[in-house]
């Protein structure tokens, strides 16, 4: 019973310092880390939180409904060059099957690469991460895209950068990602 009692207690305190660490992550990477506060933005049941440095953006996508950019990065159509982007799309079968095929069918263009795939869990629901790489109109990209089920769709919120910038606000990513809420 005590070793019980110790592994759920190192586990919950690993949790805690991770999430310490995310916020200084997400400060120290500022210039002027007071001006860095933490938003909300809740939409179609998803809730994150972003550094203010982070803002909404515009999406190429047409199942977006969310896409925040870290504000640098914003063109002038109004997209981040470094992006997530949340979409929502109506499951066609069974979910994992459909998340399969569709990154089945990315493999069929040349400038898609997939680095890894595998399960993970988020916000105690089942879900599905894959990291590849594409190249459109000559830059190549890189993306970290996970994906879960909920209500009979699929949700997939996916981190975008440029290769060369794409380490840079991983972080980001991975700190929403563990502190998403899913209602």
């Amino acid at each position: 019973m005590k070793n019980s009692i110790l592994k759920r207690s190192i586990i919950v305190i690993s949790i805690l310092l991770l999430i310490i660490c995310a916020f200084s992550c997400v400060y120290a990477a500022d210039e002027n880390p007071s001006e860095v506060t933490m938003e909300t933005l809740s939409k179609n049941g998803i809730v994150v939180h972003y550094p203010s440095n982070w803002g909404y953006s515009e999406s190429t996508s047409n199942y977006s409904f969310m896409a925040l950019s870290k504000l640098s990065s914003i063109d002038s159509f109004g997209v981040g060059q470094v992006n997530i982007n949340f979409e929502k799309k109506p499951i066609e079968g069974e979910f994992y099957s459909f998340v399969n095929d569709t990154y089945r069918s990315m493999q069929k263009d040349s400038s898609f690469e997939l680095i890894s795939s595998g399960g993970l869990m988020i916000s105690n629901i089942d879900a599905v991460e894959y990291i590849y790489t594409s190249t459109e109109n000559g830059v190549e990209r890189e993306h970290k895209a996970v994906w879960f089920e909920k209500g009979g769709q699929a949700y997939v919120m996916m981190y975008s950068a440029p290769t060369a910038d794409f380490e840079n606000d991983l972080y980001i990513f991975d700190y929403m990602l563990s502190d998403i809420q899913v209602t």
